[in-house]
Parts: C-alpha cells; sequence; structure tokens
C-alpha cells in the first residue's frame, strides 16, 4: 500500500514538472528579478546639447536553469513626448514575460520635438530608432551577465514604441534616408543626427532584430518592409477606432490637432506584409481606440490580458517555432473584415460634449451614454505634460475649471467605467 502511494505521488510529481516544462513561454512559470537603470549610452536631446544618460530596466525570470534566454524589448509611448521606462503597461508586460521564461527590457528613449512639424516629428522618431539599436547592441554585449539567446531579440513596444520597433527593423537601407532628416555628424548648434546606428553607444556588435511586436504603433513608408526582410516575423495588434495612431494610412496628428506625418498603421502593415508573404499575426482590437489595455478598468485588463496570450502565442509558435498544443484559451487572428463598421469605417459618434469650446474660465464634460460615469479626468499641455487632474463624480457630467492654465490647446482624456475617451480642449 504504502509502496503504491509512494508511486503515485511519483508520477504525480513528474507529471506536474512535466507540464510546466512543456507551458514555457505560454504561462507563467517563474517569478522574476529585475535589474533597474542600467545605463546603456547617452546623447545630445531635442532641445539641449548637453549628453542625457539612457537606461534600461531588465526584467529576468528567477530561478532559471536556461542559459540561453530569448530576450523581448516592450518600449513605451507617449507621442515621443512623454512616458517613461516605467509607464504602466510596458512594465506589466515585461514582467508577464518574464514570468513565461523570457528575459525583458523596457527602456528610455530620447524625448521631445524642436518644433512641432513634419520634419521635427521625423527627427524624433530618428532619436528613438538610434536609442533603440544602441539598447539592442548593449543587451548584446552583455549577453553572458543576462544569460540571453544573441540570435534570439524581439524588439517591441506600445505606441511610440511600437513605432520605434518597426523603426529599428525595417529603416535600415541608405536609399530609405527619411526626407528632412540630416544625418551627419551632431556638431554643437548643428541639425546633425548620425545615421542609423547613430552614436548613445560606440559598441560594435549587431543591432539588428529577430521579430517585431507593434502594438498600436506605425510605420512612415510600408514600402521599408523589404522581401528581405522574410526573416523577421511581425505581430500587429491595433484597434478600428484609434484616434491617436492611424489603423490604417492617414496623417498622424499631435493630440488630434497638429498634423505632423502621413503614416501607415497595423492594417496597412498588415497588407504589405501579406503581400510579401511574410510571417505575421494581426489582432484587430474591434471598435477600440489607442492602446485599450492601458489602464485598471475592468475591460482594460481583459484587453491586456488578451494582449498577453496573443504575443504569447506569436513568440512561441512564429518566432520561436516551438511545436506543442496550447493548453491555454487561443487567441485567432482577427482582421478588419472580421470587425463591425466602426472608427475610420464610418462616421464616429463623439462619445462625450465638451461646452463651451474654446473656454475662458470652465468648460462642461457630458458623456453621450447616460448610463457611464466619469471616473478621472487627466489634462495634459502641448508637450505631453500633465498640467491637471480631477477625479470623477461618479455621474456623466462634470465641470472642469481652467481659469489657472494658460492660453492654448489641451489634451483632454476622460477615463468613464467604459474606457477612455481622447479630446481637445482650447483655453482662450
Amino acid at each position: 500500500m504504502k509502496k503504491t502511494l509512494y508511486l503515485s505521488i511519483l508520477l504525480f510529481t513528474f507529471g506536474i514538472f512535466s507540464t510546466a516544462k512543456a507551458q514555457r513561454y505560454l504561462s507563467p512559470s517563474f517569478s522574476y528579478d529585475s535589474i533597474l537603470n542600467v545605463k546603456y549610452g547617452s546623447n545630445v536631446t531635442a532641445n539641449s546639447s548637453t549628453p542625457e544618460d539612457q537606461l534600461y530596466d531588465i526584467y529576468l525570470p528567477k530561478n532559471d536553469s536556461l542559459t540561453k534566454r530569448p530576450v523581448v524589448f516592450f518600449t513605451h509611448g507617449g507621442s515621443f513626448l512623454s512616458g517613461s521606462k516605467e509607464t504602466a503597461d510596458v512594465v506589466a508586460l515585461c514582467r508577464a514575460f518574464a514570468k513565461r521564461g523570457y528575459v525583458t527590457v523596457s527602456q528610455n528613449y530620447r524625448l521631445g520635438y524642436e518644433t512641432f512639424d513634419a520634419t521635427n516629428a521625423k527627427r524624433a522618431v530618428w532619436r528613438a530608432m538610434q536609442d533603440g539599436r544602441a539598447a539592442v547592441r548593449h543587451v548584446r554585449a552583455n549577453a553572458a551577465q543576462y544569460l540571453i539567446d544573441t540570435n534570439m531579440i524581439i524588439y517591441g513596444g506600445s505606441s511610440a514604441g511600437g513605432f520605434t520597433a518597426l523603426h529599428v527593423a525595417f529603416l535600415d537601407e541608405p536609399q530609405e534616408l527619411v526626407a528632412g532628416v540630416d544625418t551627419s555628424a551632431y556638431v554643437p548648434g548643428g541639425q546633425g543626427l548620425g545615421g542609423f546606428k547613430g552614436t548613445t553607444n560606440l559598441l560594435s556588435n549587431s543591432d539588428e532584430v529577430n521579430a517585431v511586436i507593434n502594438l498600436c504603433g506605425a510605420i512612415g513608408d510600408t514600402s521599408w518592409i523589404q522581401t528581405k526582410d522574410h526573416n523577421i516575423p511581425v505581430l500587429n495588434m491595433h484597434g478600428t477606432a484609434d484616434n491617436t495612431v492611424p489603423y490604417g494610412t492617414a496623417v498622424i496628428k499631435l493630440f488630434n490637432t497638429i498634423p505632423l506625418l502621413n503614416v501607415s498603421g497595423s492594417s496597412s502593415i498588415r497588407k504589405s506584409l501579406n503581400n510579401k508573404n511574410m510571417v505575421n499575426r494581426f489582432y484587430t482590437y474591434c471598435g477600440q481606440d489607442h492602446v485599450p489595455f492601458y489602464g485598471s478598468l475592468p475591460a482594460q485588463k481583459q484587453w491586456m490580458d488578451t494582449t498577453i496570450l496573443f504575443v504569447s502565442q506569436f513568440l512561441y509558435y512564429d518566432v520561436l517555432k516551438l511545436t506543442g498544443n496550447n493548453p491555454f484559451t487561443h487567441i485567432n487572428e482577427i482582421d478588419s473584415a472580421n470587425c463591425p463598421l466602426t472608427g475610420i469605417y464610418s462616421v464616429a459618434v463623439k462619445a462625450a460634449k465638451i461646452y463651451p469650446n474654446p473656454s475662458k474660465h470652465s468648460a462642461y464634460i457630458e458623456l453621450r451614454n447616460g448610463q457611464s460615469s466619469i471616473e478621472l479626468i487627466n489634462l495634459q499641455d502641448i508637450t505631453g505634460r500633465t498640467v491637471l487632474v480631477q477625479i470623477g463624480n461618479h455621474s456623466n457630467q462634470m465641470e472642469l475649471n481652467l481659469s489657472n492654465l494658460n492660453s492654448g490647446i489641451y489634451m483632454l482624456k476622460i477615463i468613464s467605467n467604459e474606457g477612455i475617451i481622447y479630446e481637445r480642449i482650447i483655453k482662450e
């Protein structure tokens, strides 16, 4: 009897460990450690000739016996004006995938525009791309310390971080040099930004990446994705009603106001990849606005779960090329044809009414859905700096006091119990 019980326990324990091993990269199998504020280089910024240190945080699976682990970057958004490596959505993604056995990285990059126009928007993307490449080189140079596989570095990001990922991967040929970007060497007071690699660090190892994760980002020109890039699998996830970064191809506007660049979002990237027969996966957040997985509301948490599961499948099957049945919920691809008409496919119905707008003193916010309630109001100026925060009053109406603000254009972020709404407001 005792021998039989012992054998049963042994077989049960072996089954648990076998299952855990099979589920690596698909489910949380570890806790994680982190190394914070690693300096990977320094460089001058848009608004200062004094070099600024650039840092990343790296997350590692704890008590992992493997000596070569894939690396996944999750780079923050913020319109190249704001955000950091501590931004909540990329931190959550880094932690989730470190628990699945990946080494993950959240990096800072240079922010800011000299002026708000198309040329300087391109320059902002160029700096971020250079810093992304520098961070990849630094991680590769420290492979022995981090126990990483230098042949498996995946670069991803959210919003502006998605832009950065796509440009790190595909903007790499002399004929692709962006008109208006001075790639001559930087000299104090000059306009030169340097070439693709930049000078954030001078490490000589490769900055090529092995796959791309684009979450609600875009690329300047889909022709930059060439058939020679066929060995770089791409994942795109994007909302059809994105009012910040276009789902298809359109002019992107800073704070929905200042036209900057004609860019191609995930739907256009998907078509380009399919035309070139390149491995890619696409998930459409049907009817959703920008980065629907960012936040603490129940719906946002559900979108985060969906995002993690879909990215997990992409990495497991398409990048690492592992086999085996997924023991968890399988998330199918969703192309635009699978979505009901919304966002760019129909005339958008504004979810909120702001009046008077422009306003000298106060403005009133009213959600169109009388059953919705305002949880939080966040007001940002044209640089992305938060200038006003008001807690909601659990109703669908709210007064916003603008009397202490300077005249100008502001971005109003309304967090309701049903999601996030972005509106422009003008203080006279």
